[in-house]
């Protein structure tokens, strides 16, 4: 009674202890839950800012060393010493193919007064050729310092780009300015495809290439309205209106490593030169929902661990019990086969002399085939010789018939249950039994339809064998097998005019270790039986008037 109450006790305990761990764990999931989905919100965010910032890097120095080449490039200078029309139509439509090679928006050449001579456009409604661009700041400052690079609208498709520049000179002497446009609409697209909040800021934090549109020409700080109206005169924006991002001027974004979850957005950025920077905003809200949902189903695993836990070790005892079950199961049929194989090689064993007779007999007749050849071939008779190695031929392929039909009887059964012609079996049966048939005087006949069956040949055979073998040590003569198909079934009845069988025989014929023969083991019926079974058939004894008879039952393939 002590010993029950002390179980109870134990029990109380321990169930208040899983309670009590549960209720911890639902009360602080939730905070490492936020904390971690934050920490994979910002992780992803940095990870997406790095590889958009080295992409970013790598278009951009891709088309700084356009105009650099372009400088150096001894025809341009000729045709801005010259100002030869033909000269200057000709490197326009080299830079048409440059711009098409490299995807940029324009390329031109300035004068030294700042008026376009050539341009990749030069055939386009929308020429720049002829267009003075004395005023912009990429002209000016690479006149006078030999290359920079300003983002603007475009004088007439007012749409922006960064335009790079690089001064042409000779011997100290400008001649003119390369320019190259760079068009970010298909980079702002790629982005927008993969669903990306990804913008690009100069050092004012003004918003220059966006995968949102809306955002372009925005700010992530607050410019004052000098602010505002020295940056549209430097960069030439026109009238947009600069005004503060209203996720920033809500105060919706964190940098990276202050975020928490009262945060909208994780931003992380990285500096690609010049001032600029990349910048990608990932959403707080439905990561830290995620984890939470995560960290609750997490708590919830493990309070159905804790009860798994008590059932998992009653499952693995009777688990254990199953596997013993299996594993004698499986020694059962690894024995069963083992006393097949050992029948079959029992059998074997007794037609071995007769099949050694029935090789015998044509090698003796190849030997005499053989020396007629050899004396026709001397005296010069080579149609005899010919005809006696003929003989030689087919009485070598009848030996490789037996010797065939003996290996296959002896290797190991395959167990796949396939059609297999009864004519087949029959025919290999027939051949491993002739010379005892022989001997004992003793004929088989066989009747019926020759169909296919679903078996195994070489258990098929094996069964007919023991049956016929049983028939031929009863005093059998004459032993008739008869196949009788009937609607998707077969039967093949082995009849024979032996002693037939007593009462007390029949009662323990499938019995094993139970035999009438005097040195017998008692087991070739029953492992005949486990075969045809194994096909999804049967064997039974028959009842014939004289003599004895079985049924094989099979499927009709």
């Amino acid at each position: 009674m002590r010993t029950v109450r002390l179980t109870i006790v134990v029990r109380s305990i321990l169930i208040a202890a899983a309670v009590l761990v549960l209720a911890l764990a639902f009360v602080i999931s939730d905070r490492v839950a936020k904390q971690q989905g934050i920490a994979d919100v910002s992780n992803r965010a940095q990870s997406s800012a790095i590889l958009l910032s080295a992409s970013f890097r790598r278009e951009l120095d891709k088309f700084r060393l356009v105009p650099i080449v372009l400088a150096d490039d001894q025809e341009a200078r000729e045709a801005l010493s010259t100002h030869d029309p033909a000269r200057l139509s000709q490197l326009s439509r080299k830079l048409e193919a440059l711009s098409n090679a490299t995807r940029a928006g324009n390329v031109y050449l300035l004068d030294a007064k700042g008026v376009t001579v050539a341009a990749s456009n030069w055939q386009r409604p929308d020429s720049f050729v002829g267009d003075s661009y004395a005023y912009r700041a990429y002209y000016r400052d690479a006149a006078r310092s030999g290359s920079a690079q300003q983002f603007a609208l475009g004088q007439r498709s007012r749409r922006p780009g960064l335009y790079i520049s690089r001064r042409v000179e000779s011997g100290g002497r400008l001649l003119g300015v390369f320019v190259v446009k760079v068009d970010f609409s298909s980079l702002e697209r790629e982005w927008r495809e993969t669903a990306t909040s990804a913008f690009v800021t100069d050092g004012r934090g003004i918003i220059l290439i966006s995968s949102n549109p809306e955002w372009q020409f925005q700010t992530t700080k607050p410019l004052s309205a000098s602010e505002r109206s020295g940056a549209r005169r430097a960069l030439e924006y026109g009238a947009v209106p600069l005004v503060q991002n209203a996720l920033y001027a809500a105060g919706d974004v964190a940098p990276r490593g202050r975020a928490t979850p009262a945060f909208a957005y994780v931003e992380a950025s990285e500096d690609v030169g010049g001032g600029w920077r990349v910048h990608v905003l990932e959403p707080t809200e439905r990561a830290v929902r995620v984890a939470v949902n995560f960290a609750r189903l997490a708590v919830a695993i493990t309070a159905l661990v804790l009860v798994g836990l008590v059932l998992l070790w009653r499952m693995r005892r009777r688990a254990e019990a199953a596997r013993v079950e299996r594993e004698t199961a499986t020694r059962l049929a690894g024995l069963r086969e083992q006393l097949v194989q050992a029948n079959k090689l029992a059998t074997l064993g007794q037609i071995t002399a007769g099949v050694a007779h029935e090789i015998n007999q044509p090698l003796a007749a190849i030997s005499a085939y053989a020396g007629n050849a050899l004396a026709f071939n001397r005296r010069g008779d080579h149609a005899h010789a010919s005809e006696a190695i003929e003989q030689v031929g087919a009485l070598t392929e009848r030996i490789g018939i037996i010797t065939r039909e003996l290996r296959g009887f002896a290797r190991r059964s395959s167990g796949d249950v396939e059609p297999v012609a009864v004519k087949e079996a029959l025919a290999g049966t027939a051949l491993l039994l002739r010379d005892r048939m022989r001997m004992l005087g003793a004929r088989l006949e066989i009747e019926g339809a020759m169909v296919a069956v679903r078996a195994e040949r070489v258990g098929l055979e094996q069964v007919l064998v023991n049956l016929i073998q049983n028939a031929l040590d009863a005093g059998a003569l004459t032993i008739t097998v008869t196949v009788a198909p009937h609607k998707d079934r077969v039967a093949i009845t082995v009849a024979d005019d032996g002693a037939g069988l007593t009462d007390q025989v029949r009662a323990s014929l499938f019995m094993p270790f139970k035999t009438s023969k005097r040195n017998g083991l008692g087991l070739g019926l029953v492992i005949c039986r486990d075969i045809v079974a194994g096909f999804g058939g049967t064997l039974v004894a028959a009842a014939p008037i004289a003599g004895a008879a079985f049924v094989i039952d099979l499927e009709m393939a």
